[in-house]
């Protein structure tokens, strides 16, 4: 997994993770199996694709961090 960590001026620090679709480690991570909302642990799985033309083999992924709420409609 990869760890994310945001600073906003005047609040604190906020650490999340992210991980890697298909890595069988995933199987055996302790606080990703703790989130027992499926949707929720599933929004931390980021599936990893190869970048169009790289010669090196470089993936790409995108993961959306927000900080706040969501107002009720």
């Amino acid at each position: 997994h990869i760890h994310v960590a945001v600073k906003v001026k005047g609040e604190d620090e906020f650490t999340t993770q992210c991980y890697v679709k298909g890595e069988p480690q995933n199987a055996r991570d302790f606080v990703l199996n703790a989130i027992r909302d499926r949707a929720a642990r599933e929004s931390l799985i980021v599936d990893f694709a190869p970048v169009k033309d790289s010669r090196i083999g470089e993936l790409a992924a995108t993961f959306d961090v927000v900080l706040g709420f969501t107002p009720e409609a």
